[in-house]
């Protein structure tokens, strides 16, 4: 038994110490505290003050209103405001659960008419639009201005409203006060009580004016009764007795700010046209003959529209008229150009065929054309063959006349300077005929690419070095100064034998066709991944017809070689061969009368 005393009054305690933690949040003085509270929204369906949206969330004029005091707090308190929504059975059930809810956090949110009868039970907040219903009827009922004649239109009629409503309210004072008898309809507040009157002929009910009016802009037909307009004290949001949320909420709503806000949202749902109309019916003392004012200016708006309408179809019409003569008019000249294309078919048939027959001619032609190419292709062939032997053939005779002439010059000391000369001159054009020899089999080869590159890593202070060496005696003979100009560990991956060649070609070149005494200068450059050789002469020049030629094989150009050297138009298509083979480019900058200088770039790798 004192086990069990000790229990309940340690979860006494612990409940006393825990309660104030638990409430900490729900009032706005310990919002403030904090920094972060929740309000507890209690709604029921009313469009379009709020409804569910597609993805059943809340949504309407009072959402947006609640997200802005949300704003409010956070900007200016910096309070962090969380908001609960949660669903209701009714608007009856969402007044209980405020009225008997202690927590100050929790708010109704509903659309809810100030009424003095409700004030007894909960807190209301500042009115955030105005309030204002109207009674309404089916379409073709006739307006009422006597006892008499309500007793007669509503004894056989039925009135449809939402349960716990001020339309509820009103439609049973209705009924009290002039002693009426009329059953009562009650809808979900879900179903909109316009729609339910339209379905019959013989209901009535009470609606918020600005519902009406739009229903009305809408292009409805209901009757509203002029005399029963009840004008309310606005719709406000209520909660709990002595809630301090409430002075909060009215510090909101009568900011200025905020009276902005609140004029965008409620137009953004029913037009900144009605807005504007029921925000100014509180000043206004006639209050039945402003609306009826209004229901007449939104009827012409209707009229105006409907004119508008009835004019476009009219233009609409006089449009269709025109298209149909135009297509009429269009149909009539496709009529006739189809027959001249039949006859335009016909004519251009015959040509085809006059055509086909010289295609064909055409045909016959380039077949005859195919065959004496290939028979010229195997002529060439042919003579490709019979050169090659006969260069193998030429290469041993000549070499035994350069050696005859070499045991010919030792073997007898004594010649004269005559004989000196011409042994000289026959080795001269022994070697000649070697050089032309070996560059016309060069050629075939590339020609016939057999030719294999080996790719190898070269360095081209050495590789320069060898070809000085090499050309060295040529040079002399015309007393030519070549200069060789190469920075140290310049390295590319290429083909030693095949750029040698290049670039003894070149230098070769240069010397054929500059004057005795005249300088050659070559350079090598590094250039980001490639290598670049360049030679310049003090030669002629070229021409621009020199230029487009130079490259291509057996060319012969306006300039001639300067000590009556011997040239076979080769060389340079060779370099060029082998150029391409390493994947590089070769060109020449030249102006007539001032020198060439050959370029070759090479890749590094």
């Amino acid at each position: 038994m004192k086990i069990r005393s000790t229990f309940l009054i340690f979860v006494n305690l612990l409940i006393f110490r825990q309660s104030p933690l638990i409430g900490q949040n729900e009032s706005w003085q310990e919002a403030q505290k904090q920094g972060n509270a929740t309000l507890n929204l209690h709604w029921y369906i009313s469009n379009p003050f709020i409804y569910k949206n597609q993805k059943g969330e809340p949504e309407g004029l009072e959402v947006e209103i609640l997200e802005s005091f949300q704003s409010y707090v956070k900007n200016n308190y910096n309070v962090k405001l969380e908001l609960n929504w949660i669903e209701n059975e009714s608007f009856n059930n969402i007044i209980d659960r405020i009225s008997s809810n202690a927590k100050p956090n929790s708010l109704g949110v509903s659309a809810f008419s100030i009424t003095e009868k409700r004030r007894k039970s909960v807190d209301f907040t500042e009115p955030y639009l105005s309030d204002v219903a109207v009674l309404v009827s089916s379409k073709g009922t006739p307006i009422v201005r006597t006892l008499g004649e309500i007793n007669k239109m509503m004894a056989n009629m039925t009135a449809v409203t939402i349960k716990g409503t001020t339309y509820e309210q009103f439609l049973l004072d209705l009924k009290k006060q002039l002693n009426l008898d009329f059953e009562i309809l009650y809808i979900e507040s879900d179903k909109n009580i316009l729609e339910e009157i339209s379905k019959a002929d013989d209901r009535f009910g009470f609606i918020d004016l600005p519902i009406y009016l739009m229903l009305i802009k809408r292009g409805g037909t209901l009757t509203r009764q002029n005399f029963f307009t009840i004008k309310g004290n606005g719709y406000g949001f209520i909660a709990p007795q002595h809630s301090d949320w409430i002075e909060i909420f009215n510090e909101f709503l009568t900011d200025p700010k905020t009276s902005v806000k609140l004029a965008n949202i409620t137009s953004k749902y029913m037009g900144p046209e009605l807005y504007n109309f029921i925000d100014g019916l509180y000043g206004q003392d006639n209050l039945g003959a402003s609306i009826l004012t209004k229901e007449k200016e939104i009827q012409l708006e209707q009229l105006r529209n409907a004119n508008l309408l009835i004019e476009k179809e009219k233009n609409t019409r006089i449009t269709y008229i025109i298209i149909a003569i135009v297509t009429t008019i269009l149909l009539a000249i496709i009529i006739t150009l189809f027959y001249r294309e039949q006859k335009i078919a016909k004519l251009l048939s015959r040509k085809n065929k006059q055509i086909e027959q010289q295609q064909q001619s055409i045909q016959n032609k380039n077949e005859q054309l195919s065959n004496r190419n290939l028979q010229l292709t195997n002529l060439n062939e042919e003579k490709n063959n019979l050169v090659k032997i006969l260069a193998h053939d030429l290469r041993s005779p000549i070499n035994q006349i350069k050696g005859l002439l070499d045991i010919l010059k030792l073997s007898n000391r004594n010649f004269k300077e005559d004989d000196i000369k011409i042994i000289h001159q026959t080795q001269d054009s022994a070697e000649r005929l070697n050089q032309m020899i070996s560059k016309i089999l060069d050629f075939d080869a590339l020609e016939g690419d057999r030719m294999k590159v080996i790719f190898e890593e070269i360095e081209v202070k050495e590789l320069l070095d060898s070809v000085e060496k090499e050309l060295e005696v040529t040079a002399k003979k015309k007393n030519i100064s070549i200069t060789y100009k190469a920075k140290e560990n310049i390295i590319l991956n290429s083909d030693h034998l095949f750029l040698t060649q290049i670039l003894e070609n070149i230098i070769v070149n240069a010397i054929k066709f500059s004057d005795p005494g005249r300088k050659i200068y070559v350079d090598a450059k590094s250039n980001k991944d490639q290598v670049i050789f360049s030679v310049q002469d003090q030669g002629p020049g070229l021409t621009e017809k020199d230029k487009s030629m130079i490259f291509k094989k057996f060319q012969k150009l306006s300039a001639q070689p300067t000590a009556g050297e011997h040239s076979t138009g080769l060389g340079l298509s060779i370099v060029k061969k082998y150029v391409d083979l390493l994947n590089g480019k070769v060109w020449v900058e030249s102006e007539e009368g001032k020198g060439s200088t050959f370029f070759v770039a090479l890749p590094k790798k």
